[in-house]
This record gives structure tokens, C-alpha cells and sequence, in this order.
């Protein structure tokens, strides 16, 4: 009985001393991570900037006319859209250049009464020839005054104004009723085909910007709504009221879409280069710098690497890392060189 005992417990430690191996290597850590493989990829590095859709400068004129009077319409509103020839207001030509214009009709008419009598006279040798170039001279300068207050328009007794293109009236800054002396705006029309953008840098970053340089620019509420156009200018001092670097960008033809005051963003591309690439979740950084891990034969192997340009939630790398291993994406914070991994199905 005790000789059966004893046989059976060294056969019981003998089982378990032989198992331990294989439990142990079924038992060794290992983590479930993410991978994905690195791409050669063209990436484009941006400036971003914010600012307001304008008139284009020198595309807004002020509607005024020449003379005084009464502004007895006004048929648009400030933000509204016209056509050419579209009607603006109508004026009244008020009383002084009325009658301007009527003493320079008296005038004329005198003074070629005087012109036609002078030539009579003058046949007759009953004025001298000086007397006759002075009535001719007086025919002359009622001609000209005449050509002056019609070229004002003093004639018309009211007119409707018309747009002298399409565009937008920015600003309306007289009212109906109002009597405005000559050359007063009553509003102001900006053409529609050309508008502007003064987009906001960093000061520390504005040295980086060159004329010529593409910007996409896009409606801050609808990023679907955009143009690529390109840098127009790069300012010299810092805007005292934003404390940034203005840089202008202008729209033309269908690129002019936006409303005025629309608020935009603008990317603009500083520099474009061919990289190799990862998600930007793989690289990681210690005390010794950038990192990330690669996976070969089942195992975890720390790479150390330079980064460069960051887009599209790609990072540019670069160092010994193999092009044909892929690349931890998730659940690298927990790896160490060498550590057994397990990939995770997507």
C-alpha cells in the first residue's frame, strides 16, 4: 500500500514538472495592437488664417451727379444686387442749376444775334475786324457754356439713374427726400466680378508666405463652399487691431462667388514634399526622441525616427525603419522593444 502511494506521487511531480514549459510559453505576455503600413504619399504643409470676403479695391464707385438737387426716389437698398442699367434713384435737378441752364440757352441765343449782326456790320465796313473776332469770340464762349451745363445734365428736370454695371450696393448714405449738393455720393456700387480677403498669420509665421503661393479658401460655415486661388501680396507691419500679418488673396470671375462679409479661412501651402508617411497615432516620443514600432515575426521592435510635415492625420518619418513592415497604430503606449503582439482584425 505505502510502495503504491509513492509511486503515484512522483508520477503526479513528474507530470507537472514536464507541463510547466508549455504553460509557460502558452502563458507569455502579449498585446493586441493595431497596425497599418507606411505609404509614400505626397504631404503639403499649411498656414491657416482667418478673415472677411470685400470688395475687391478700386471695383466700388461712388453713384453721385454733377450738380445739385432732390433725391425724390431711391429705389435699391444697401446689400442689394443689380444688374446694369438697372434704375438706382431718380433726382431732381434743384432750382440754381436750373436756371443756369437756362441763362446759358439766353446766352447762346444773344450771342449769335450779335454774331450774325457783327457779320452784316462788317461787310458794310461799319466795324472794325477786332469787333468782329469779339463777337465771334462771344458765339464761341456761349457754345462751350451751353456744352458745360448740359454735360452736368442742368437740362433735366428729374432723371433716373441707372447702374453703369452689375454689382452690389455696398453703402447708401443719403435718403429719399434729401437735397444733396454736386459730387455727393447717394450710394455706393461695387462690381461684382472681383473681391478680396486679407487673411491673418502669425507674425512668426508670415516670413514663411510668398507671393504666389496657393490658398484655399473656404466659408468657415460651409468648408464645401471653396476656391484655390494664390497669394496676392504679403504685408509689411502688424494689423493694430487683429495683432497679426495681413495677407491679401484675391477672387476674380467665378471665384467672386462669395457674400461680402462672408467670414473664410484660408490654408495656404508653405511647403509640398514626397515623404513616407504613418498615421500620426503611431509616432510616440520619450526622452530619446521620436519612435514608433514595427512588427516582424510576431514581435514589437522599437524604430527611432525624425518627423516632418503633419497632414491629413498623416506624419512624415524618417530613419531605419523597414517600408515593408507595418506600423503599431493602437495600443503602442504599452509596448516595449521585443514584446510579443497579437493583431487586432479591423
Amino acid at each position: 500500500m505505502f510502495n503504491l502511494r509513492t509511486w503515484f506521487t512522483a508520477a503526479l511531480l513528474a507530470s507537472t514538472t514536464l507541463a510547466t514549459p508549455a504553460l509557460a510559453a502558452d502563458t507569455a505576455p502579449s498585446a493586441l495592437v493595431r497596425v497599418a503600413p507606411p505609404v509614400h504619399r505626397t504631404l503639403s504643409e499649411q498656414l491657416t488664417g482667418y478673415g472677411t470676403v470685400s470688395a475687391a479695391t478700386g471695383e466700388a464707385s461712388d453713384v453721385a451727379l454733377p450738380r445739385a438737387g432732390r433725391l425724390t426716389r431711391l429705389a435699391v437698398n444697401a446689400g442689394q444686387r443689380v444688374t446694369r442699367g438697372q434704375v438706382l434713384f431718380q433726382f431732381a435737378t434743384g432750382a440754381a442749376d436750373a436756371l443756369a441752364y437756362r441763362q446759358a440757352l439766353a446766352n447762346l441765343a444773344l450771342a449769335r444775334d450779335q454774331n450774325s449782326r457783327s457779320v452784316q456790320l462788317y461787310a458794310q465796313k461799319l466795324i472794325t475786324a477786332s469787333q468782329l473776332a469779339a463777337a465771334r469770340k462771344a458765339l464761341i464762349d456761349a457754345e462751350a457754356a451751353l456744352r458745360a451745363q448740359r454735360q452736368l445734365g442742368s437740362g433735366r428736370t428729374t432723371e433716373q439713374v441707372k447702374a453703369p454695371f452689375a454689382g452690389i450696393v455696398t453703402a447708401v448714405s443719403a435718403a429719399q427726400g434729401d437735397y444733396l449738393a454736386a459730387g455727393v455720393a447717394v450710394l455706393k456700387l461695387q462690381r461684382a466680378r472681383d473681391q478680396q480677403v486679407q487673411l491673418g498669420i502669425e507674425p512668426e509665421d508670415v516670413t514663411r508666405v510668398q507671393v504666389g503661393m496657393a490658398v484655399r479658401i473656404a466659408s468657415v460655415f460651409n468648408a464645401a463652399d471653396s476656391v484655390t486661388v494664390q497669394v496676392a501680396a504679403v504685408y509689411g507691419t502688424i494689423n493694430p487691431r487683429t495683432r497679426l500679418v495681413d495677407v491679401l488673396v484675391r477672387l476674380s470671375g467665378a471665384q467672386a462667388h462669395f457674400l461680402n462679409g462672408t467670414r473664410v479661412s484660408g490654408a495656404i501651402t508653405v511647403r509640398t514634399e514626397a515623404v513616407t508617411a504613418v498615421p500620426r497615432s503611431a509616432v510616440l516620443r520619450d526622452d530619446r526622441g521620436a519612435y514608433l514600432f514595427q512588427v516582424r515575426d510576431g514581435q514589437a521592435v522599437r524604430v527611432a525616427v525624425k518627423t516632418g510635415i503633419e497632414a491629413d492625420g498623416l506624419i512624415a518619418v524618417s530613419g531605419p525603419l523597414d517600408p515593408t513592415l507595418p506600423v503599431v497604430t493602437l495600443g503602442n503606449y504599452e509596448l516595449r522593444d521585443g514584446m510579443a503582439v497579437r493583431e487586432a482584425q479591423r
